[in-house]
């Protein structure tokens, strides 16, 4: 019932949950299901929560959880600027590394294994959602005149080597 309420709150917040217990009725394909929420476009985004279970069966391949790696997998393998699964780490090993099916353990993911990092990971995760990252790309300025010109410059001012360790800082 918890897991339940979160779900409609979430669709209260303008993100449209598909979930297995909603969509998937009896006599349909599970299979057909993970399936197309893979590679149909309008799914925009697959949230995969891991743990310590999700990922050792994930690797090993077994049960529900082998099929669906093997179909997100090929996926995230073919497509490696691919922005549509988010893992979502609910747990972490003994050396503190997150559990992962290797197939994510590249990939940036949110973390949820503490009460600590949730407030701050679950706010990255719904900006990631809407496509709203946090973090802007600045635009691109105008060349400094002595590049469109043939002048050679005399050196770099201490305010813009200044600047420029602050941007970077930030």
């Amino acid at each position: 019932a918890k897991q339940q309420r979160r779900q409609v709150a979430h669709r209260g917040r303008g993100v449209d949950v598909i979930l297995d217990k909603w969509h998937l009725k009896e006599g349909q394909d599970k299979y057909a299901f993970m399936e197309k929420m893979v590679t149909d476009p309008e799914v925009a985004k697959v949230l995969v929560f891991s743990d310590r279970g999700y990922a050792e069966k994930a690797d090993a391949r077994k049960g529900g959880v082998g099929t669906e790696s093997q179909i997100i997998s090929s996926e995230v393998y073919a497509k490696v600027a691919q922005d549509k699964f988010l893992p979502i780490v609910y747990e972490r090993d003994a050396d503190d590394e997150p559990w992962l099916p290797t197939f994510l353990k590249a990939r940036i993911y949110f973390d949820f294994s503490s009460a600590e990092n949730f407030h701050d990971n679950y706010e990255r995760l719904v900006r990631a959602i809407f496509g709203k990252p946090l973090h802007k790309r600045p635009p691109v300025g105008k060349p400094p005149e002595y590049i469109l010109t043939d002048d050679k410059p005399s050196r770099w001012s201490r305010p813009l080597l200044e600047d420029f360790k602050e941007a970077v800082a930030k």
